[in-house]
């Protein structure tokens, strides 16, 4: 019996987990070496980093990705408040309502056809206001 793997998703040639763990450890080594960065801003750093490894695994694997990218937005958010940016929370809620919407029209409108019938039905009408659907080519009598 065989089990067939799929297999795993690469970024720049590694697999995110190993991408995700050489980053955290240049954050652990800037720390070491007396840069200030707060457990809390580490973690929210190590969150940033898992949400934009995911997003480019599902850009290669998923024909729509806004679920993604909207994921990135609302992990990055916090991580950028951490550093400095100062908002409100109303402020942070309208960017995320806002990236929303605009990564709705720019990724969602452009992938979406409308549906297209495979016939076309032609109704004609009779002297006697009467409809008739011709089937083939068919025309009635008057």
């Amino acid at each position: 019996m065989t089990t067939h793997t799929a297999p795993a998703r690469l970024v720049f040639g590694r697999e995110p987990a190993a991408w995700a763990g050489a980053i955290m450890a240049a954050v652990a080594l800037l720390v070491a070496f007396g840069f200030n960065i707060s457990t809390e801003t580490q973690g929210l750093i190590q969150a940033a980093v898992n949400a934009v490894l995911s997003l480019i695994v599902v850009i290669s694997v998923r024909e729509t990705v806004l679920p993604a990218i909207l994921g990135v937005v609302q992990t990055g958010l916090p991580l950028v408040v951490a550093f400095g940016f100062s908002v409100t929370e109303a402020q942070q809620g309208a960017i995320l309502a806002a990236a929303s919407l605009f990564l709705t029209l720019i990724a969602t409108r452009p992938q979406v056809t409308p549906k297209v019938l495979s016939h076309t039905i032609f109704v004609e009408a009779d002297n006697t206001g009467e409809a008739f659907i011709p089937h083939s080519g068919e025309h009635r009598a008057e």
